[in-house]
């Protein structure tokens, strides 16, 4: 079998196993996914491109928010289809990115492997900006949470205004995750294109709360 009915399999074998996850994560996701992580790759020339397509492909098959305690039975899913259709040699190298490109597995992240670099950094990516914004609130919106709970308030280091806890809202995210991405970036290639995504969120949360204060004080103008 070539590579590209390997990764013709691959897609198949991806549609199949995104049923029920929500639309931000969906096979539009993993298509704009492995577009950044091919465009990433090719700048900065870190791994196989064949392999970076694959381990984009496959990076949300195993996810957690979806899988629950199933990760580890959806692990062996990938194991066996990757031996089955003639991927063994790259399998090891794969698992490794599934398991380890979620931002809340930050702290277990194997920090010198090029190939995690180029899919966290895709991934990423894809959840700030405009595209991350709509995600956010429609995995929100799939999880019934808050939109914005104002009554749970924190201020981070710079005195912005945020929310203390994961579940209590969609805004509160941006600061427990979103705000913290750019920075977060293992490429030059992704950290240029955080940069105008990163500001769009902050131009977003300040008309949001512009709107959600409105007529609450003096400065409006009309």
């Amino acid at each position: 079998m070539n590579k590209n009915d390997q990764i013709l399999m691959t897609e198949e074998f991806v549609r199949q196993n995104l049923k029920g996850y929500d639309s931000g994560h969906d096979w539009w996701h993993i298509k704009r996914v492995r577009k950044l992580a091919l465009f990433i790759n090719e700048k900065e020339v870190l791994a196989d491109p064949f392999t970076v397509e694959i381990t984009a492909l496959l990076h949300d098959t195993a996810d957690s928010k979806f899988t629950g305690e199933n990760s580890e039975k959806d692990y062996l899913l990938v194991s066996d289809f990757m031996d089955k259709f003639g991927m063994s040699d790259i399998r090891d190298q794969v698992l490794n990115v599934i398991k380890n490109v979620s931002f809340s597995n930050k702290n277990k992240s194997d920090d010198h492997d090029p190939l995690l670099w180029v899919i966290q950094d895709a991934d990423r990516l894809d959840a700030i900006g405009a595209i991350g914004i709509a995600r956010a609130f429609n995995y929100g919106g799939f999880r019934n949470n808050k939109i914005y709970n104002p009554e749970i308030v924190n201020s981070d280091e710079s005195g912005k205004v945020t929310c203390q806890t994961e579940t209590s809202s969609t805004i509160s995210h941006f600061y427990e995750k979103l705000l913290l991405l750019k920075y977060r970036m293992n490429t030059l290639t992704a950290k240029r294109l955080a940069a105008e995504r990163h500001e769009f969120l902050e131009v977003f949360l300040k008309q949001f709360y512009k709107e959600w204060e409105f007529g609450t004080d003096a400065s409006i103008s009309g």
